[in-house]
């Protein structure tokens, strides 16, 4: 699996505790919901030994998280992220791949924050919201350690703030221009 790289990405890396933290939370998730129907098949069934399921739970626990790491190291990197001259570029997702680019101009918000487990690995993620749905939902780079969180941050509120500053600026000679001409 080769790794996406971008200058943003090797500039604020993701962190490696993303994919431990990914792993343990989707392998407990799937196991958890696989396992509501063996209670029943349990509870219902008297005919098969105990020591039957808890031997098959075990082992499908560790099947699965096998397959969930190896699909979170393949996750890991092919997660792209880059601040290009007009936009950010988000692309993230192995096999149904989602992109999303923002421009700078139409960002409203930029946050850190941390889940539980976050903040049991020291991991942060950084969020960009603008006026669409897709942006609160899939804008957002997760995994960064908090140098790394804050330097991104601060990175794109700058590019932000020249962006917006520079676009108030041509807009205000625009319109003085078209002042004078009348």
């Amino acid at each position: 699996m080769k790794i996406s790289y971008s200058k943003t990405r090797e500039q604020f890396p993701l962190s490696t505790k993303k994919i431990i933290k990914k792993t343990i939370l989707r392998t407990f998730t799937y196991w958890f919901l696989l396992s509501i129907p063996w209670i029943f098949g349990i509870l219902l069934s008297s005919s098969r030994p105990f020591g039957f399921f808890i031997l098959f739970k075990v082992i499908l626990l560790i099947l699965i998280g096998f397959l969930v790491y190896v699909y979170q190291k393949w996750y890991f990197a092919v997660y792209f992220y880059d601040l290009t001259p007009d936009y950010i570029q988000i692309k993230k997702g192995p096999i149904t791949p989602k992109e999303i680019t923002i421009p700078y101009e139409r960002i409203q918000d930029i946050y850190v924050d941390q889940d539980i487990l976050d903040r049991l690995f020291g991991l942060y993620d950084v969020h960009l919201s603008s006026a669409t749905v897709t942006s609160g939902i899939e804008a957002h780079i997760d995994g960064l350690e908090k140098k790394e969180a804050d330097g991104l941050k601060t990175v794109l509120l700058d590019t932000v703030k020249q962006k917006i500053g520079r676009k108030d600026i041509t807009n205000t000679q625009s319109n003085i221009s078209e002042t004078l001409n009348l």
